[in-house]
């Protein structure tokens, strides 16, 4: 039953999503501002030369300094052409560049202009689709801009992609967002009985968190359960973090044996993350010999305050059957909440159709105490709105929690061992 609203679920918001796409199809465009210095004099030293070659007597109204924006036409087929370079002088005006000059010049300087093999940079208003605008995006530099979007952000309009997730962006700066899991924590997808939704931006995400499950491929793993609650994350070019919060009590006594495991129960009640982070160049060009593809690799360093509590739902007459209220029976020390965290991301650069073919994050949170799980996951796009993801989590080691009979007559102490064990969850990408 699960299963098929899961399934019925994702394919409204796949349809929902394909239609709201397709009312801006008439933007296929895309727009970006060319930040090498070096790049913009040359093309314009060029521009220049062949300006005065055709008309000697041209009055200028542009110079090498200038900064350049390139606009590029997308047809259905994906295919790409220059459709418009601006010149943006000191005084904040943009001159068009005549295309009779551009058709005249070396053919090979206006390949490389669309090839994008230098430092650049969207701007926000048309990384979205097309639409006209003239603020550049929260973070210039194009390696933290492109991998930031695979993991953090999306420069798609509509994005049901990675890990889990949905993004659906309602203007430059702002998306409606949905994930599965506590990826952060390195409970990813079905490893976390939650789902996480509210709205983006490119440095904070607010959360409502639901209780939800995700489809696992492993049916004998234990997932961390949910339960309502809020998450704050943030993320910055060098840093970032999250503070969450979860209570059962907000369940009260409603049936919770559709969603969680009312027998033995573990939650995270609160979490705090801060993390120190950098980004830099990796790989090889296409045309070059060499393993990985040229793109950007950004690692993050940093610690995770995790609290579980381990706790049953039984009523009046002690059945555990779900439909009673949540008791606390143990929760996790000071030591055994504090963990480590590392994490490495990659993301191939955009190719000329405008996607990154290739991404993969590898995730390592080691506590204190022994306990700790390692997440992988990978996606490949095969066109511009469709990819597979993976997503791979293990955890080698159970959480042990003691406690007294809830029956205030027995004094017996028992003993739960909590294995998350492994999780294996295959997903579809769409973009739009």
């Amino acid at each position: 039953m699960r299963l098929r609203n899961l399934v019925l679920l994702l394919t409204v918001l796949s349809f929902v999503s394909t239609m709201w796409a397709q009312s801006f199809q008439e933007t296929g465009k895309l727009e970006w501002v060319v930040k090498d210095r070096d790049f913009s004099r040359s093309f314009m030293e060029a521009y220049i030369d062949t300006l005065m070659t055709i008309d000697d007597m041209a009055e200028l109204e542009v110079q090498e300094t200038d900064e350049l924006r390139v606009i590029v036409g997308i047809d259905v087929e994906g295919n790409s052409s220059l459709e418009n370079i601006y010149a943006k002088g000191r005084s904040g005006v943009l001159n068009k560049l005549a295309k009779a000059v551009l058709d005249s010049m070396d053919s090979t300087m206006i390949d490389n202009i669309q090839s994008r093999r230098y430092n650049w940079d969207y701007l926000s208003a048309v990384d979205v689709g097309g639409g006209r605008g003239d603020v550049i995006n929260v973070f210039e530099e194009r390696s933290n801009k492109q991998v930031r979007d695979a993991f953090w952000w999306t420069h798609r309009r509509v994005d049901i992609s990675v890990f889990p997730r949905i993004f659906i962006r309602v203007n430059p700066n702002f998306a409606f967002a949905a994930e599965f899991g506590r990826q952060d924590l390195g409970f990813p997808a079905a490893a976390s009985r939650t789902l996480n939704m509210g709205l983006a931006t490119e440095v904070l995400k607010f959360y409502v968190t639901l209780p939800a499950s995700y489809l696992n491929l492993n049916s004998s793993s234990k997932p961390l359960e949910g339960t309502f609650g809020g998450v704050l994350k943030f993320d910055a070019p060098n840093f970032g973090g999250s503070i969450s919060f979860q209570d059962m009590n907000f369940l009260g006594k409603t049936d919770t044996s559709n969603f969680l495991n009312p027998g033995n129960a573990v939650y995270n009640p609160a979490s705090g993350q801060f993390y120190y982070s950098f980004t830099s160049r990796i790989g090889t060009p296409e045309d070059q010999p060499g393993f990985v593809p040229i793109g950007s690799l950004r690692l993050q360093i940093g610690f995770t305050f995790m609290e579980y509590a381990y706790g049953q739902v039984f009523d009046e007459t002690g059945a555990a059957d779900g439909t009673g209220a949540y008791h606390q029976l143990d929760k996790s020390g000071a030591l055994e909440s504090m963990f480590g965290l590392f994490r490495a991301e990659y993301a191939s650069d955009m190719n000329n159709r405008f996607f990154n073919k290739i991404k993969i994050a590898g995730q390592l949170n080691m506590g204190l105490d022994g306990f700790g799980g390692f997440d992988f996951s990978t996606s490949y796009t095969i066109t511009e709105w469709l990819g597979v993801n993976l997503n791979l989590t293990y955890f080698w080691k159970p959480m042990v929690f003691n406690y007294v009979d809830p029956d205030p007559t027995i004094t017996t102490v028992y003993e739960y061992e909590w294995n998350p064990g492994f999780f294996i969850v295959p997903s579809v990408a769409l973009y739009f």
